[in-house]
């Protein structure tokens, strides 16, 4: 089981990568809230990467002030 490393809240996360990527809705993410490993995976399948892709890429998106890339 994975523990993301991010210094913002779950609501703040989920926001940057819903900016980051507009393919998802909230609706897609609401389920996982407090579940790192779930989500995790999810992101990978729906956006078609590997798990390890996705880990690295919701903690640099959750890192960012500034609007998700």
């Amino acid at each position: 089981m994975i523990k993301l490393n991010i210094s913002c809240t779950w609501e703040e996360m989920i926001n940057r990568i819903l900016e980051a990527e507009p393919q998802l809705v909230p609706q897609d993410l609401a389920c996982f809230e407090g579940d790192d490993e779930a989500l995790v995976r999810y992101l990978a399948q729906k956006l078609g990467r590997s798990y390890e892709a996705v880990t690295g890429w919701v903690e640099s998106v959750a890192a960012t002030t500034s609007k998700a890339s």
